[in-house]
């Protein structure tokens, strides 16, 4: 039972970091094709959330071994 209530947790917060890294993403894209340059803010945005969520979905994919 704690182990697929964290498994829920965790992949709903790695969906939610992931949501917000594409939506950064989007931004950046759409001021590219406007020929700007993406901004080092949304540069450091997209490698942190990136980052967050692509540990949260190891650590959702490691859970079930865990236990």
């Amino acid at each position: 039972m704690l182990e697929a209530a964290l498994l829920i947790v965790v992949m709903l917060a790695a969906v939610v970091v992931m949501g917000l890294t594409l939506r950064v993403v989007i931004t950046a894209v759409k001021q590219s094709r406007r020929g700007y340059v993406p901004t080092e803010e949304q540069r450091q945005q997209i490698m942190k959330l990136g980052g967050a969520g692509l540990i949260l979905a190891l650590i959702a994919l490691l859970i079930p071994s865990i236990f």
